[in-house]
């Protein structure tokens, strides 16, 4: 399994769809060496289509963006263009932006990048909030404005167009507000949910719908079900109520991802084993880990 700095190398380009897990943990990073299998790096994900200079979709610059910057910007630099994404953030909170001020495209002021943010219908809610954030008196410069990358807001149920893909977003109940999102690639939709608190009877509806028949979602399950008794209110949710929701959305593969911070891999892999017990076609999401969607079905490569 590659570590998310060393991303598997891409693969033919048979018409495929490449999703990458750059960070799959939640709340902090952690850099200890009890982690090394699942890895420390908070969330952000790549969708991609192996094509020549197809752009990234990118779900959220937790800190493993900066790795995919890295990545990002060796592309540019061996292809003589420059790098070309289409960024989603779920939501503002420090663990899925606290990769921007080192995400290497926004150093580039020929990066061609738009971001897109639905906690407010304002796009400067987010731009001023990125910006505040990495920028002074926090970072010492300003990475963003010098890319200058192009704003824009979502509402939930209103779809939209992004880096080659449909993407619908879908709210989901988290402290402060949060969308996941149906991505339609053609070779089947990936659904990410997360950050997301099961329990909200017309939120949880709007969930199910939007996961059916997806060939793989991403679920919010940072507790098990002895956790969520001490965490109610925190706006997580636990692996047994995410494989309950794939088996009934015929959802094809489920990967659990947002692993507490405290945990290490003894206890994540116990924790996997638990849940593929009793959801077969589900486990915990591991960085570096590589999926290719080709006609509905994804291979963990």
């Amino acid at each position: 399994m590659a570590s998310a700095a060393t991303a598997p190398e891409d693969g033919p380009a048979a018409g495929g769809v490449r999703l990458t897990i750059w960070g799959a943990g939640g709340s902090a990073p952690t850099g200890r060496a009890g982690r090394a299998r699942f890895g420390g790096d908070t969330v952000c994900f790549e969708i991609r289509r192996e094509a020549p200079g197809a752009p990234p979709l990118i779900v959220d610059l937790g800190s493993a963006a900066r790795d995919l910057g890295r990545r990002l910007k060796t592309e540019a630099l061996e292809s003589g263009r420059p790098t070309e994404a289409e960024i989603l953030l779920s939501h503002l909170h420090l663990d899925h932006i606290m990769g921007a001020p080192f995400f290497a495209p926004f150093y580039d002021p020929a990066s061609r990048i738009r971001i897109r943010c639905g906690v407010s219908a304002d796009p400067a809610f987010a731009r001023d909030t990125l910006m505040a954030f990495a920028g002074p008196p926090i970072f010492p410069i300003q990475p963003i404005h010098l890319s200058e990358p192009a704003w824009d807001v979502f509402r939930p149920g209103e779809s939209f167009e992004a880096a080659g893909f449909q993407v619908t977003p879908v709210a989901l109940s988290h402290p402060g507000g949060c969308c996941g999102f149906r991505i339609e690639t053609g070779e089947g939709a990936i659904c990410v949910i997360g950050d997301h608190e099961h329990g909200d009877p017309a939120i949880d509806a709007g969930v199910a719908a939007a996961v059916e028949g997806a060939a793989v979602m991403l679920y919010d399950a940072a507790y098990d079900d002895a956790d969520y008794e001490r965490h109610r209110g925190w706006g997580h949710s636990t692996w047994s109520v995410g494989g309950a929701l794939a088996e009934a959305a015929g959802v094809g593969l489920t990967l659990f991802h947002h692993h507490p911070p405290e945990l290490d891999d003894d206890a994540l892999d116990a924790r996997e084993a638990a849940a593929r017990a009793v959801h077969p076609r589900a486990r915990l999401a591991r960085q570096g880990m590589s999926l290719r969607l080709t006609a509905g079905r994804a291979e963990v490569l």
